[in-house]
């Protein structure tokens, strides 16, 4: 994938980060590669790669021998030379990942919460804060800032997303509760604690941002709808490499259509969800399995059929509308439910579009998103690092933020002093 660069001296934090985002694609590129690949002078990236060798995001590897003069170095990402912290906030769960530079995983938590409560997220946060704070040592101060992700609407359609009774009973009560997470109260906490700048985003952007970086630059995977199926559902939209927001940040937001019929609940966040697929089974009399290998049996895979074909004649006209108004080369679905549950939802959801969508429309192929059960808090966790050091255009040049001015004119004098 091709980044062209500007020789502007008001961008030098843009090509700052083309560079970094070119060694990643290509581990071992030499400086001369670099050059092709951004059209930027040799000079820019001798100043630019060596400020990043001295700041250890950047290492070099080893030597390349051209036909004449000097031997050029090869440069890789420096995995240690910062870190990601994540904390993912969900209906049925609470989760912490640290990742490295590379965005390798090095610390993945999990503790299972029903509808947590400021008291419990924050006791459960701060153990998990401890642990990457002993893992990482004296490295903390690498850490360039914490993820936060949680579902949007937390407090909202508690009647269809509950499946414990006492929940059920006291759904006042409950609601209550959940209004603290409409608040920024615990991104402040949080800020406070590990004194990192905290980058909040939705479980479905946060997901779709992490596909978008495990590409690896593959222009056929920068154009995609991203399905987060949790407690409840959502959506991302990623198109041309970046994830899209919207005016207000609610692009993508699949959960916000209303179904077809109303069968399995009047909107795509209650149909398309774990707890429907829950009180679908609990309505056959068969418990909601756990484990990968408790959907292989006959009886269990035959229930999640039957519900994968609800579920699809539900949200095909919406499935239809997303494609036609965005067009993306695929639609990928991920979050908590398994590979055997998601394998015949795809198959589903396939042949329904293929026999209610419009001839002339041209159809993406279905795919179980890369790291779908992990994707939210892994996604959160790489959050500051893609806002940190991600060269896309939206995150730093088209803004009138004297914040973002005023870090690139930092980053210049800090290069050329």
């Amino acid at each position: 994938m091709k980044h062209s660069g500007s020789t502007s001296e008001q961008s030098r934090l843009y090509n700052e980060r083309i560079i970094l985002q070119a060694v990643r694609e290509t581990p071992g590129i030499s400086r001369a590669q670099i050059a092709e690949l951004t059209r930027l002078s040799a000079q820019t990236i001798s100043v630019i790669t060596s400020y990043l060798i001295e700041q250890e995001l950047l290492c070099i590897t080893g030597k390349v021998k051209g036909k004449r003069g000097q031997p050029s170095i090869k440069l890789e990402i420096n995995a240690q030379g910062a870190y990601g912290l994540g904390i993912n906030i969900d209906r049925d769960h609470i989760s912490a990942a640290l990742v490295d530079f590379n965005g390798k995983c090095l610390l993945l938590r999990h503790c299972d919460v029903h509808f947590p409560t400021e008291t419990e997220a924050k006791q459960i946060a701060l153990g998990l804060i401890e642990e990457v704070r002993e893992t990482l040592g004296d490295t903390w101060q690498k850490v360039q800032g914490v993820g936060l992700t949680m579902p949007d609407y937390m407090a909202e359609w508690l009647e269809s997303l509950v499946h414990k009774a006492d929940e059920a009973l006291d759904l006042m009560h409950l609601k209550n509760a959940m209004t603290y997470w409409a608040s920024d109260d615990f991104k402040l906490w949080l800020a406070r604690h590990t004194e990192k700048t905290v980058i909040c985003e939705n479980d479905a952007n946060a997901s779709a941002i992490n596909e978008l970086l495990l590409s690896g630059g593959e222009i056929s995977a920068q154009d995609f709808f991203y399905i987060f199926i949790g407690a409840a559902c959502g959506g991302g939209i990623v198109s041309r490499g970046e994830c899209v927001r919207g005016a207000a940040g609610g692009a993508g937001n699949f959960g916000l259509i209303p179904t077809a019929k109303g069968e399995l609940g009047d909107w795509i966040l209650e149909a398309l969800s774990s707890v429907s697929l829950r009180r679908f089974l609990a309505r056959k009399n068969q418990d909601y399995a756990q484990l990968e290998s408790e959907y292989l049996d006959d009886t269990t895979l035959k229930y999640v059929q039957a519900w994968s074909k609800k579920v699809a004649l539900e949200v095909t006209p919406a499935l239809i509308s997303v494609i036609a108004i965005q067009d993306p080369k695929r639609i990928l679905l991920g979050g908590r439910l398994e590979t055997s549950v998601l394998q015949p939802l795809i198959q589903e959801l396939t042949q329904s579009l293929q026999e209610q969508a419009p001839k002339v429309l041209s159809l993406p192929k279905i795919e179980i998103a890369e790291t779908a059960m992990t994707s939210s808090i892994v996604g959160a966790a790489i959050l500051p690092l893609y806002q940190t050091f991600s060269p896309y255009q939206s995150l730093l040049l088209v803004s009138d933020d004297n914040g973002v001015k005023q870090a690139l004119n930092s980053v210049n004098e800090s290069i050329v002093g």
